[in-house]
Parts: structure tokens; C-alpha cells; sequence
């Protein structure tokens, strides 16, 4: 065989590897990525051990490189942890550290932009790390002190207050437990077709890319509803659906309209509204922790922060 076939052979090979790589690489931007929803669920309700290790395991993989959220979610975790005196005890260089990661964040433009879209998380921690300057001054531990307050001025000064959703969204939080039911009195028989079927489906566990009743993730679940019951063919991704669903306001959501949510860096999640009773939103969803499960919207702050929109593809 002469050098021409040969190389021309190697040429094809590439071109084959390249059409293959391409497309994942694309998946893996645009897909949702459960080792980050899972780090930002448990920061939100405050298991910071539980990111400190998860974000570290991630930076030790390779397949995670593509990102900045695990070196993001670690740097949080460590000056959550720090505030516990034993914890510091132990990683002495935790702060330190956890500046050096937000000044590195702050220099590149995809840091600034997981800074920015997840302005709340950020917001948040500054407020925890003046409560706890109030706790150091109070101990006397003037060294420590003037570290975390140099660690405020210094990165966080520009970071605005966050302390309520948009006027549009923001709804009175319930003072009592509330006790999930379906609005049957707001849902058309459509709606409650949909809204039964979903019922049936509690329990089934999260699959990335999963469509059928033996794993969905979000916009799986979605679809497979949508198609199953009402026969209505619907995008595949999250991010289309939000696209091409009827935009709803929030003062008109009705059970069985989509919910969306944005992560920070596009639309990542959907649910559908299981019940709009006790001046709140419940959904019904593909959990990447607990599979398909019914939550309050408004009463996570993982969720009520991440709020991009409602749309419906009913009547």
C-alpha cells in the first residue's frame, strides 16, 4: 500500500473521531449535568461537608474540566466550613485559599460569568461572613477579623443585596406547613389527565437522558407526559421547551403549565405545576436526588432563585 492510501486512510480516521467528539462535547454544555445540580441542591441546604468533598472529587476528574462550577462550590464550601472552629483547625489555609480561587474567578471571563449567575449564592455568603465578623470581633480574634473583612471588601464590595425575587415572582412565604394537593377547582380535565398520570409516576428514579417510565430526567419527564396522555409531540431539551411553550405571567399559572429554570448559564430544569393552592407554586418533577417527587417552589431557596419563566402548551 503507498503512502498516498496510507494517509488518506489516517485522514478519514480523524475526520470520524471528530465528527463523534464534537457532538458530545456539545451534549455536555448544553445537557443537564446532574454532579452539579446534586452541588448546588446540597450547598443550598447547607451540607457543606458534603459539597467540600463531592467539588473536590470532581476537580480530580477529568471529565469535569469543561467547568469552573466544582472549583466555584469549593471555594464557597471552605468559608462556610470555616466558620466552624474545628473545621478550621484542621485546613488552617482555607481562607486564604478560598480568596486566591475568587480573585482567579474574577480575572477570566467565564468566571465572572458563574459569579454572575449565581449572584445569590454569592450575595448570601457575604451576609454569612458579616455575621460571622460580628461573632470574631466578639472573640477578640482581631487576626481572623481583619482577614474576613479584607475578604469582603476586597471581593465581595460590589455584589448587591439580594433579598427577594423580582415583584413578578415573589410570593408571601407560608408560616405553616403546607400540605400539597391539586387545585383540582383551577385544572381542566386536560390538565388533570396530566396532573393524574404524573401522580402515578412518584417514585421513579432519575435517569440522565432517560424518557420512559424506568427513568426520566426533567425535560424526559415532561415529554413523556405530554406525549403519553395528551398525544402533543414537544422538544426533547429543557431549553426548548422553554422556547417554544406560550409564555405565561405568574398571576396566571394554572396546574399543568412548565415551569422553567435557569442555572446560571441557560434554562437547565423543568417541572410541571402541580398545584397553585396556599398563594404558592407546587411541581411536580425529575429530581436529580429523589427522581420524579412534588416540591414547593417557593419555599427552597434553591429553586425560587432560579425561577427563568412559565410557559404552557395548553389551552
Amino acid at each position: 500500500m503507498d503512502s498516498s492510501n496510507i494517509n488518506f486512510r489516517i485522514f478519514l480516521i480523524k475526520g470520524l473521531l471528530l465528527l463523534t467528539f464534537v457532538p458530545l462535547l456539545h451534549l455536555k454544555g448544553q445537557a443537564q449535568v446532574l454532579a452539579f445540580d446534586q452541588l448546588e441542591m446540597r450547598y443550598d441546604q447547607g451540607h457543606y461537608r458534603s459539597v467540600y468533598r463531592k467539588s473536590r472529587r470532581l476537580l480530580d476528574k477529568p471529565d469535569y474540566d469543561f467547568s469552573l462550577i466544582p472549583t466555584y462550590y469549593l471555594a464557597l464550601a471552605k468559608l462556610q466550613l470555616a466558620q466552624n472552629e474545628g473545621w478550621l483547625r484542621r485546613h488552617k489555609y482555607a481562607i486564604v485559599e478560598a480568596k486566591r480561587t475568587f480573585e482567579r474567578l474574577q480575572r477570566t471571563h467565564e468566571g465572572r460569568a458563574v459569579l454572575k449567575t449565581h449572584e445569590y449564592e454569592v450575595s448570601a455568603l457575604k451576609k454569612d461572613l458579616r455575621s460571622w465578623l460580628e461573632t470574631l470581633k466578639d472573640q477578640g480574634k482581631k487576626d481572623r477579623f481583619e482577614l474576613v473583612e479584607h475578604l469582603i471588601t476586597d471581593l465581595f464590595a460590589d455584589v448587591p443585596e439580594v433579598t427577594s425575587l423580582p415583584e413578578d415572582e415573589a410570593q408571601p412565604e407560608p408560616s405553616e406547613k403546607i400540605e400539597i394537593e391539586p387545585n383540582k377547582s383551577a385544572a381542566s380535565n386536560v390538565r388533570q389527565q396530566l396532573l393524574s398520570r404524573g401522580e402515578e409516576l412518584l417514585g421513579v428514579p432519575y435517569k440522565w437522558a432517560g424518557e420512559t417510565p424506568e427513568g426520566f430526567d426533567c425535560s424526559g419527564f415532561t415529554r413523556y407526559l405530554m406525549t403519553s396522555e395528551l398525544n402533543k409531540s414537544i422538544d426533547r431539551r429543557a431549553v426548548d421547551q422553554y422556547k417554544s411553550a406560550n409564555k405565561v405571567k405568574r398571576k396566571n399559572v394554572q396546574p399543568g403549565d412548565f415551569v422553567f429554570f435557569d442555572n446560571g448559564s441557560g434554562i437547565s430544569h423543568v417541572g410541571i405545576v402541580y398545584s397553585t393552592n396556599n398563594r404558592s407554586i407546587q411541581m411536580i418533577h425529575a429530581s436529580s436526588s429523589v427522581g420524579i417527587s412534588i416540591v414547593d417552589i417557593y419555599q427552597s431557596t434553591y429553586w425560587k432563585s432560579r425561577i427563568a419563566g412559565f410557559g404552557t402548551y395548553l389551552d
